[in-house]
């Protein structure tokens, strides 16, 4: 992928966030006004060293992105439940589909719940795009952008969820280890599609995704929002 200033950002039932080598940066609307906080990322070495090696470098672009949900996961994945349940395969390739299926009721009751986090989503999309095409960060080009982003984590699921299902046969019994695996085999795989302009398919069914799914229109103050976050980001990352 082609080196940007800004590596990505998230959307929060309250704001954006976007996240450079160096700053995290979190805007959120309150009473109408846009708060900025500005975190320092620590610098640290192993994840310099990871961002340079294939196959781990998933994995440290994700724990800069969210460092606090990369955590939790690992922290959720190390827990040992086959002390809790039982260890046989048959019942583990059940559970895991149960999961999925856990997973996606609350995606669902998620997208009827919270629209504020789908519009703050779109206006991270809008936002990012204009940004990574090299526009301006300007009221009229933002609103107009596509809500659909080629860079957005929906991506990498659609990616990664094949991959899981055919990994888990092996490794079940390690859930750390699955997703570790998984992540690290679908960030480049995402990568290499995104920069060879291959596997269009996964892009489309992501597109899909976003379009209808997990992204809404944003209102004007989520858009200003995210111009306003997204610019300070860039400004930071200039500064040396």
């Amino acid at each position: 992928m082609s080196q940007l200033a800004v590596l990505g950002g998230r959307a929060h039932l309250n704001g954006i966030t976007f996240a450079t080598n160096k700053f995290v940066v979190r805007g959120k609307l309150k009473n109408g006004d846009v708060r900025i906080h500005i975190r320092k990322l620590p610098e640290n070495r192993l994840l310099e060293v990871m961002d340079r090696i294939p196959f781990i470098r998933g994995i440290s672009k994700l724990a800069k992105l969210n460092g606090k949900l990369f955590l939790v996961i690992i922290l959720l994945l190390a827990i040992p439940w086959e002390w809790f349940f039982s260890s046989n395969s048959a019942d583990a390739a059940v559970s895991l589909w149960s999961v999925i299926a856990i997973y996606g009721t609350v995606l669902i009751v998620l997208v009827f719940l919270f629209k504020e986090l789908w519009q703050y989503h779109g206006a991270e999309h809008k936002a990012f795009n204009v940004y990574s095409s090299g526009g301006l960060l300007e009221a009229e080009q933002v609103q107009a952008a596509d809500r659909v982003s080629s860079r957005c984590g929906t991506n990498l699921v659609v990616i990664m969820l094949p991959i899981v299902f055919l990994l888990s046969n092996v490794l079940i019994q390690i859930p750390l280890l699955l997703y570790l695996v998984s992540m690290s085999l679908s960030y480049e795989i995402f990568d290499w599609s995104y920069r060879r302009k291959r596997l269009s398919i996964i892009f489309k069914i992501a597109a899909i995704l976003q379009k209808y799914i997990v992204t809404k229109e944003p209102n004007e103050d989520q858009l200003r929002l995210a111009i306003k976050t997204l610019s300070k980001a860039i400004e930071l990352d200039r500064v040396k």
